[in-house]
């Protein structure tokens, strides 16, 4: 079957490119994403025997055309009056590694190169694929399909991370959107490749923690970031609650609750504001700071955290400034304020005018959200 390109201006401009000789292709994640049975949010092009210039005076009267990459082989194209319907259109495309980073290639360029050569360089199997347009055949010459079928998340080449560390935090967050698992030569690379991780801007990991985010159990990739060690050199705070164990849940640690307060802000049903990311980032950081205050109790006999509160809101601060988390649109002193407050209680001798003071203080915008916190934050306990 012909996949159906997404717009009408989107047909016509790809009816010129095939008319002009040109052999077009949807490539790499909405093949993927078509095959599952998932909304083709974005789509990207693959065009061969067309040089640039040709592709760009192809392209220039149905819209907006910008030449990026450095050795201009990549067109994004916007459609005249569809803003949001902006697509890259590459040539195939060869890439050398000259050092450590996702910005250390070469890059060759080649509208004859074939397109199994093109998809030869890309991070997994299932990403891989292509669709002719015109025929409406699959290209998959690393077995993409196999592995979707079987929910297999597997490198294309051996040295995948090492050439570029950035795919390391997109296997993670694809394993757990995608309920994959992670094959076992990828995961033994995850795991020698990991340090790799800090030669990459924060930007570009704050962007994959944010696609980690919409999974509907994030936990799972911070599981697996735990598990190959790149939670250390990306979340080191959570590390260190890893094994710190507490008054929770039977045989968890502080980690492993705050896992499953983090979910819960994610995908419970309970939770009105459920997905929303000030509320999910202070979930993820707000008991971090028990790492610091941990003491034992003599009178009561137990582990304590007096205060972590506060010392978990100065933490979440610092190591989203440091990691641009407001690249995602996160309000860093929302996300303070909600820690801070995570532990309040209300009784039934409390007075209305006790509780109006402490909605005034939290702000009556945020009242609702940390409400969403204290509840996840109960999910996360012993009697959920």
């Amino acid at each position: 079957m012909i996949k159906k390109p997404p717009s009408n201006k989107l047909s016509r401009v790809i009816a010129a490119l095939q008319d002009a000789g040109g052999e077009v292709y949807e490539v790499g994640g909405p093949v993927r994403d078509e095959l599952m049975g998932r909304t083709v949010k974005d789509h990207d092009y693959l065009v061969r025997h067309l040089a640039v210039k040709q592709i760009q005076k192809l392209l220039e009267p149905f819209g907006t055309v910008t030449l990026i990459g450095r050795s201009f082989g990549v067109v994004k194209f916007t459609p005249h009056g569809e803003k949001s319907a902006t697509v890259d259109i590459a040539l195939p495309r060869k890439e050398l590694s000259t050092g450590e980073g996702h910005r250390d290639f070469e890059v060759d360029f080649d509208p004859e190169l074939a397109v199994e050569d093109d998809l030869g360089r890309r991070d997994f199997t299932i990403n891989a694929m292509a669709r002719e347009l015109k025929s409406g055949k699959i290209i998959d010459p690393f077995d993409g399909q196999k592995d979707l079928k079987n929910k297999v998340l597997r490198q294309v080449f051996p040295d995948a991370f090492k050439e570029d560390p950035l795919r390391l935090m997109r296997a993670v967050q694809f394993a757990a959107r995608l309920n994959l698992s992670i094959e076992e030569k990828t995961w033994e690379a995850m795991r020698e490749h990991a340090p790799l991780i800090e030669t990459v801007s924060k930007e570009r990991i704050a962007e994959e923690l944010g696609k980690l985010m919409t999974a509907e159990k994030p936990s799972l990739g911070l599981e697996l970031m735990r598990g190959c060690g790149l939670l250390t050199h990306v979340i080191p705070e959570l590390e260190a609650i890893t094994g710190i164990g507490q008054d929770k849940q039977p045989g968890e640690d502080v980690f492993d609750h705050t896992m499953r307060v983090l979910d819960a802000t994610r995908s419970d049903s309970a939770i009105k504001h459920a997905g929303n990311l000030d509320l999910m980032f202070a979930a993820l950081l707000h008991d971090v700071g028990k790492s610091k205050t941990k003491r034992y109790h003599e009178p009561s006999e137990r582990v304590v955290f007096f205060g972590h509160q506060i010392v978990s809101k100065r933490m979440a601060r610092r190591w989203m400034e440091r990691n641009r988390i407001s690249t995602l649109g996160v309000n860093l002193d929302t996300v303070g304020k909600l820690i801070e407050h995570h532990m309040f209680e209300t009784k039934a001798y409390f007075t209305d005018k006790a509780i109006r003071r402490f909605i005034a203080k939290v702000s009556p915008e945020l009242i609702f959200l940390l409400m969403d916190l204290r509840l996840a934050d109960n999910r996360g306990g012993k009697h959920p």
